[in-house]
């Protein structure tokens, strides 16, 4: 019986003069819902595919004159064509070459087209490589036995060429579906990898929910077999997150947001919470009702509790290991743990001076340097927001050994910092909050956040109360820390109801004995408190900024009083004030005293203004460059306190100055050792290397006085000529003879 119904080529000719190689595509899922048969339809209109990229098709057919006829039927179709004889040459050849779709016969010299047909699915799946088998008619086990071996599809001989055209072509469009639909889950899963994120899929009508391995991976359920089912999932976020999570998740599915996107904690399999971004999307049906929602998982643990900047932990995960260590002291009250608060001194003026971006610099140099100064298995330490850092010590037995780390931290501070080209000399003042165990609750003294505020109280008192970098925190300083909060409300009124003051210590020459000047010290007479301490309210107006303006009042006070003695007088009267940190940095400083100058007609030489050691040093080169500003105008320059910071021989030499003042420490020391003594000394050694004169400030004794004088120190002040002065008390001094 010949192999074909009808001679293939006349057939194709027909179906060309009829037009029908204008086929119509058919699309995969169209052609998969489509039997062979139907695909060719009544008017004979046969699929083909993309012809764009010639398809290869193998012939494995024994009888020669059959498979001459099939390649050409097939070439004529434009698809290349490879040929084999027999199974085990057909299975060489797709080892070989690359082949689309084998047309194979049945009934083959070597290996029957069954048993090829097994051996090629070893190989390759149905999707890969389509295998359309031609069977008998007459044997209806053929076509049974063709789909149990592997094949795609069968023809039934005598063949139909066009049938058999569609079935090859249906074949081809599948398969090359297939590879689309393959190619998209690819990328699909290769960009879920790529982003690190779990995806997940949840059939809201049969509950059903889908996880991918990441998905689980990142919740411990990776090496589990439980899976959740429906809303269970809900079950692995933390109990102070979930009911937000389900409120977030039905304003979406009800409409009223356009996706679902939540933050939360999830269980890690590893007793622990990390956090993680969810986000998903719901499809609705006509009516508009949620049946699913798709979407990702993404862990942002590292952005919750990692400092952006400087990769330290942030305030949330150190707020969060000091409660871990509250805990634990409930459970353990041997447990002793200590809190160091630390703020960065003057950090707003390297942000004033060199930008932000030299701040962050600034930062960044700061937590390297306190990071490698602590080993991680005794403490960690955070950056909580701004210049502020912290310090969580656990397992320690005594204060004393969080005295010994604030102090190595401060040692490490003491280095100058480079900015852009630039070094910056910093401290850091420190407070220190030691966890206690109280036995008659038998729980901890204080919450976690009772310690931050503790640490947080001491760090504000050593900054401005304390001669050392670190204060370690009492009861008492809760009082103070609530007052200062009252007078930071009430400062900003201060001006304005006359309650500021000037008061003025007399300074005297050792040459003569006579009053050579005064210095102006603010006060606070406040009208329920009394006088308030300079102490306790200049760190206030520095923080909140008050201290630009009441700096301004201080100067043209001073030089109103310098101008009234002058005219009293009839001689210049200098006088002093002392410039602030946040004064010198403001802009329109210098335009300050030019206005406080020509208001009070005071001439310049009257006016002395006196800068912290350390503030010098923290910008060398636009402090060098802003006194020279101020001494064309013709004022004197003093350096306050000096001995305390850290300043360079190199800028002192530069500086534009008149007058070193000796810091009162030292002056108080003079007697405990000739080492202290010495260091006087060399003060006033260096004074006369760069004609300088010195002031000792804090002379409180006759001996004090006469070693000063041994010494050759030019001019001293202190409670042993005379306490601050109001004006008119002050008046009386002016012609005085104090030695």
């Amino acid at each position: 019986m010949s192999t074909f119904h009808s001679d293939p080529m006349n057939v194709l000719h027909q179906l060309d003069a009829a037009e029908s190689l204008a086929f119509t595509a058919v699309s995969p899922r169209d052609a998969s819902l489509m039997t062979p048969d139907a695909a060719i339809g009544n008017d004979c209109t046969v699929p083909v595919a993309n012809c764009s990229d010639t398809q290869t098709i193998l012939v494995v057919e024994g009888d020669e004159a059959t498979r001459e006829t099939l390649i050409q039927m097939l070439q004529y179709r434009h698809y290349k064509v490879l040929s084999s004889a027999c199974g085990r040459e057909a299975i060489l050849t797709v080892q070989q070459q690359h082949v689309d779709l084998v047309l194979m016969d049945v009934d083959l010299p070597d290996l029957d087209g069954f048993r090829t047909t097994r051996l090629l699915r070893q190989m390759m799946d149905l999707s890969q490589l389509p295998i359309v088998m031609v069977t008998s008619a007459s044997d209806p086990d053929e076509v049974l036995r063709a789909f149990d071996s592997g094949a795609n599809d069968h023809v039934c001989k005598p063949l139909d060429p066009a049938a058999t055209l569609a079935r090859i072509a249906t074949q081809l469009q599948l398969k090359s579906a297939l590879q689309r639909l393959q190619q998209s889950e690819e990328r699909y899963a290769l960009t879920a990898r790529g982003t690190n994120d779990g995806m997940w899929d949840w059939n809201l009508v049969t509950g059903e929910l889908y996880l991918s391995p990441r998905w689980r991976c990142m919740v411990g359920l990776d090496g589990a077999s439980w899976t959740p089912h429906g809303s269970e999932w809900m079950d692995l976020i933390h109990h102070e997150d979930r009911r937000r999570v389900q409120l977030d998740l039905e304003a979406h599915l009800c409409g009223e947001t356009d996706h679902f996107e939540t933050e939360l904690r999830m269980q890690d399999g590893k007793q622990t919470y990390r956090w993680m971004l969810c986000r998903g999307l719901a499809v609705k049906d006509s009516h508009g009702t949620a049946y699913r929602i798709a979407g990702s998982l993404t862990d942002i643990t590292e952005g919750k509790v990692a400092d952006a900047l400087t990769g330290l932990p942030n305030r949330m995960l150190f707020n969060d290991r000091v409660q871990r260590s509250v805990d634990h002291q409930s459970r353990n009250p041997q447990n002793r743990f200590a809190v160091i608060f630390m703020d960065v001194d003057d950090f707003k003026l390297v942000n004033d001076h060199f930008g932000h971006d030299a701040g962050d610099d600034f930062l960044v140099s700061i937590a390297s340097r306190l990071d490698t100064s602590l080993r991680k298995s005794d403490a960690i330490i955070a950056r909580m927001g701004g210049d502020e850092f912290a310090v969580l010590l656990e397992n320690i037995r005594h204060v004393d050994e969080a005295v010994a780390v604030a102090m190595r931290l401060h040692e490490k501070m003491r280095s100058p910092f480079p900015v852009g080209d630039r070094e910056i000399l910093t401290q850091a003042s420190m407070g220190i909050a030691v966890s206690e165990f109280d036995p008659e609750s038998g729980k901890p003294q204080a919450t976690a956040e009772e310690l931050l505020v503790r640490a947080d109280t001491a760090m504000y008192f050593a900054k401005n109360q304390s001669e050392l970098p670190y204060a370690i925190f009492n009861e008492d300083m809760l009082a103070e820390n609530m007052l200062r909060l009252e007078l930071g409300s009430q400062l900003r009124h201060a001006l304005d109801r006359d309650e500021l003051t000037l008061l003025y210590q007399p300074m005297v020459q050792l040459c003569d004995g006579t009053t050579a000047g005064f210095e102006a010290l603010l006060r606070w007479e406040h009208p329920e408190h009394g006088t308030v301490s300079p102490n306790m309210f200049i760190p206030i107006a520095e923080s909140n900024g008050l201290i630009v303006e009441i700096g301004k009042w201080v100067l043209r006070k001073a030089c109103q009083q310098a101008k009234l003695w002058q005219v009293e007088f009839g001689r210049p009267i200098m006088i002093s004030v002392n410039v602030s940190v946040r004064q010198l940095s403001a802009s329109g400083f210098v335009e300050a005293v030019n206005e406080a100058l020509e208001e009070t007609q005071l001439q310049p030489e009257c006016l002395k203004l006196e800068v912290t050691e350390s503030l010098l040093m923290q910008d060398p080169e636009s402090t060098i460059e802003l006194l020279h500003e101020l001494r064309r105008i013709g004022l004197t320059i003093g350096i306050d306190d000096f001995g305390t910071g850290y300043s360079s021989l190199s800028y002192l030499h530069r500086m534009p100055l008149d007058i070193l003042k000796v810091d009162r420490s030292f002056v108080d020391s003079m007697f405990d050792s000739d080492k202290n003594a010495a260091l006087i000394r060399s003060i006033l050694a260096l004074a006369k290397s760069l004609e300088l004169n010195v002031v000792a400030e804090g002379v409180e004794t006759r001996a004090q006085l006469q070693r000063l004088q041994d010494l050759g120190c030019h001019f001293v002040q202190g409670f042993y000529f005379s306490h601050p002065l109001k004006p008119d008390a002050a008046s009386e001094m002016i012609n005085h003879h104090w030695l």
